[in-house]
């Protein structure tokens, strides 16, 4: 039979042993907690870049068909305006042809910096595809939306975009502005009659804009 000394020492080894068994499990609980963290802030990034043009840094095309996607379901759930503008730069390839790609870039970038700066913030702009952007307007009848238009191409027409030996360029763009037709007509149909305003703008002279409500 164990006397009383033996038992002390053995129960206190015993709560010193627990006890440091609690501190190991404090230690991993907060490592995995950190872990947590890190892997959500990985998975952010990767989701952000995954939707991200790398050139311009707005979201990309899938990104940006995604939220009109969603913009039409909410506009057709409620019954809200929603407008959207297709963008494209004027005489785009005469520029890389010109000044060379990297010429050409540095004009897509920095088109594409002026455009976000000069919307509102409810709206979104992305890359649509190579020199075309797709701005979303929600909340935004075609009046508001015009006025828009109108204000990016006198903004943009009056920007100068450095090219190759530290010359300057001028540049226009065309854009073409439609309103959603709710009940009418899916998201593609939408979009579609945005680009056929937007050809219009550019059969019309270009440096402009043109709506369609047809």
């Amino acid at each position: 039979m164990l006397d009383n000394d033996t038992l002390n020492r053995e129960y206190n080894q015993l709560v010193k042993d627990f006890r440091a068994l609690e501190d190991e499990v404090r230690r991993i609980r907060r490592t995995l907690e950190i872990k947590e963290i890190e892997l959500k802030a990985v998975l952010a990034q990767s989701h952000e870049i995954s939707n991200t043009d790398a050139l311009t840094f707005l979201p990309n095309r899938r990104k940006i068909i995604v939220d009109l996607q969603e913009e039409v379901i909410r506009a057709a759930r409620y019954n809200t305006p929603l407008s959207i503008s297709m963008v494209d730069i004027d005489h785009f390839k005469q520029v890389n042809d010109t000044y060379g790609h990297a010429a050409g870039d540095e004009a897509l970038r920095t088109i594409a910096a002026r455009l976000r700066e000069q919307i509102r913030h409810p709206d979104t702009i992305g890359r649509y595809g190579g020199e075309e952007f797709l701005i979303v307007l929600p909340n935004s009848e075609l009046n508001a939306a015009q006025e828009q238009a109108s204000r990016l191409c006198n903004h943009i027409r009056n920007l100068q975009v450095e090219a190759a030996k530290q010359k300057l360029i001028s540049m226009t763009v065309s854009i073409g502005v439609a309103q959603y037709k709710n009940g009418q007509e899916d998201w593609e149909q939408f979009l579609h009659r945005a680009d056929i305003a937007m050809y219009a703008a550019k059969n019309g002279g270009r440096n402009g804009w043109k709506a369609t409500e047809e």
